[in-house]
């Protein structure tokens, strides 16, 4: 009687293996839910005091477009104002370049408040981080 539970427990096993390693491909439902966020935009490098900021940014559709009226370069980072129909922003984004009466399109996805940049010895009361700040062609 001992040999009974013994051999029920490996024929139990033996199925349950076999049936681990079926060839047929596995089946799947179907999705019922929304369909899945658009991937994060790209990683910002990250910005000395400021931990975090390497991680991806929340896509965003918001942009504001607008005239460069002031631009600098401090550290890896260019920084600008631009005026837009509903008024001056400031954004900074990696280095790039660009001058002082260019259109240029912000995204608007990572605001900060009263950031204080240490490189400029100024604190911003409102300010755009954007992994990238595109330049409009002249014309547009």
């Amino acid at each position: 009687m001992t040999r009974t539970p013994t051999l029920l427990a490996s024929v139990a096993l033996l199925a349950l293996l076999g049936a681990c390693h079926r060839d047929s491909a596995p089946v799947t439902a179907a999705p019922t839910g929304p369909a899945p966020a658009p991937a994060a935009a790209p990683a910002m490098p990250d910005m000395p005091g400021m931990p975090g900021m390497g991680a991806a940014a929340p896509a965003s559709a918001a942009t504001a477009t607008g005239t460069v009226e002031e631009t600098m370069n401090a550290s890896t980072y260019t920084y600008v104002r631009v005026k837009t129909p509903q008024g001056d922003i400031w954004a900074a984004a990696g280095q790039f370049k660009v001058a002082k009466g260019d259109k240029v399109v912000v995204p608007l996805n990572m605001p900060m408040s009263n950031f204080e940049s240490r490189t400029l010895h100024r604190t911003f009361p409102m300010i755009y981080f954007a992994s990238q700040i595109e330049v409009l062609p002249k014309g547009k």
